[in-house]
């Protein structure tokens, strides 16, 4: 017969923290890691905002697109509108 049940008993790692030590760099981790949560969050709340402020920039712009898209419209019907008026004019003074 083999000693397997006495060396299974020597491979057996206890659980849980030891006295020597190791929760305090337990502790540490923890600290770090919110430290590094909270650095992400800080981060999320900067990108967020520039986002939004991105955005409202976005509408603004294209209003104004929009608003001088529309006073092209307007400039081209008036020129349209002169150019017509000033062919009639030419065309009245060749008949007389």
């Amino acid at each position: 017969m083999s000693n397997n049940g006495a060396d299974a008993s020597k491979a057996v790692v206890p659980f849980g923290a030891k006295s020597n030590g190791k929760s305090e760099a337990g502790n540490e981790l923890d600290r770090a890691g919110h430290a590094i949560l909270g650095t992400l969050h800080q981060a999320a709340g900067a990108a967020e905002a520039k986002y939004q402020r991105a955005v409202e920039t976005t509408n603004k712009l294209s209003a104004q697109l929009r608003a001088a898209e529309d006073r092209i419209t307007e400039l081209e019907a008036k020129v349209r509108h002169h150019e017509e008026r000033a062919d009639r004019v030419v065309s009245n003074l060749g008949r007389g």
